[in-house]
C-alpha cells in the first residue's frame, strides 16, 4: 500500500492539469494536449515516463 501511495503521489505531481478526480489548484483546467499515460516504476527511486495513447484508446467527454 505504501508503494502504491508513493506512485500515485508522484504521478499526481507530474500531471500538470486537472482531470477526473485528480484536482489541482495550480492547474485548474484540463489540458487536451496531455494525451499520454504516465508510467511510474521503481521502489527506492521512483521514475516516471510517458507513453503515447492512441485516440481509439479513449473517449471524448462529450460522447
Amino acid at each position: 500500500m505504501t508503494a502504491t501511495a508513493r506512485f500515485m503521489y508522484r504521478a499526481a505531481l507530474a500531471r500538470t492539469e486537472t482531470r477526473g478526480m485528480h484536482r489541482r489548484d495550480d492547474f485548474p483546467n484540463q489540458d487536451p494536449e496531455q494525451r499520454y499515460r504516465l508510467v511510474v516504476c521503481g521502489l527506492n527511486t521512483i521514475t516516471i515516463r510517458t507513453e503515447p495513447v492512441k485516440p481509439s484508446d479513449y473517449k471524448e467527454a462529450a460522447e
